[in-house]
C-alpha cells in the first residue's frame, strides 16, 4: 500500500484515505449499514415507499461497487488489489452466494463480480436486520448487535484481504469487570 492514512505527517497532497485500511472500509460498510437500517425502519414505519427504498438501495449498491472495484477517486487505492485482488478473494469466499446474485453463472469480469458482492452484501445487511429486530434487539444502537459486528467485521476482512482482531464492545466490559476484581 503506498499510502499510510496518516495524511498529517504524509509529504503528498493528495488527502486521500487508503481504501484497503480496514477501518477506511469498516467505517464505508458501517455508515451504509445504519443508512439501510434506517432506510428499513422508515419503510416499516410507512414514511418511505418500496419504490423509494430500491432506489436508495440501487445507488448504494453502484457507489460501493464503483467504491470497491477501485473507480472512486475520492480513496487512495492499491493498484494491485483494486479490483484483481478483491475480486479473486470474493471469488474465493462467496462464489456460489456470487453465481446466485447474478443470475446462476458467476461472473467472469471483476468489475460484474464486485457489484454482485455489493448485492449480496446489503441482502445480509437486511436479513441480519431482520433477525436482530425480530430479537427485539437494537440493531446499531449504543452497543451495536453482535451480528451486526460479526457481518461488518466479516465483510472489511474480504474487502481488505486479511483478517483482523476485532474485539465485541460486550467482551471488553468483561474482561474490565474481570480485571478490576483481581484488582482489588
Amino acid at each position: 500500500m503506498s499510502c499510510s492514512g496518516n495524511c498529517s505527517s504524509c509529504g503528498s497532497d493528495c488527502q486521500k484515505q487508503p481504501l484497503r485500511h480496514p477501518n477506511i472500509t469498516g467505517a464505508i460498510l458501517g455508515q451504509f449499514m445504519m443508512e439501510m437500517a434506517m432506510r428499513s425502519q422508515k419503510n416499516a414505519a410507512g414514511e418511505i415507499t418500496e419504490d423509494v427504498m430500491d432506489d436508495m438501495d440501487r445507488k448504494t449498491m453502484n457507489w460501493l461497487g464503483a467504491t470497491f472495484s477501485g473507480k472512486n477517486a475520492q480513496f487512495e487505492i492499491d493498484p494491485q488489489w483494486y479490483p484483481v485482488g478483491v475480486a479473486g478473494n470474493l471469488r474465493i469466499k462467496l462464489g456460489t452466494e456470487l453465481a446466485q446474485a447474478a443470475g446462476g453463472k458467476l461472473p467472469e469480469d471483476n468489475a460484474t463480480l464486485i457489484y454482485s458482492a455489493m448485492a449480496v452484501f446489503m441482502a445480509e445487511v437486511y436479513d441480519t436486520l431482520a433477525m436482530v429486530t425480530k430479537k427485539g434487539v437494537e440493531p446499531l444502537g449504543e452497543v451495536p448487535a453482535p451480528e451486526m459486528l460479526a457481518l461488518l467485521k466479516r465483510w472489511t476482512e474480504m474487502l481488505v484481504g486479511y483478517e483482523l482482531q476485532w474485539r465485541d464492545p460486550a467482551q471488553k466490559t468483561e474482561d474490565t469487570e474481570k480485571e478490576n476484581t483481581e484488582n482489588k
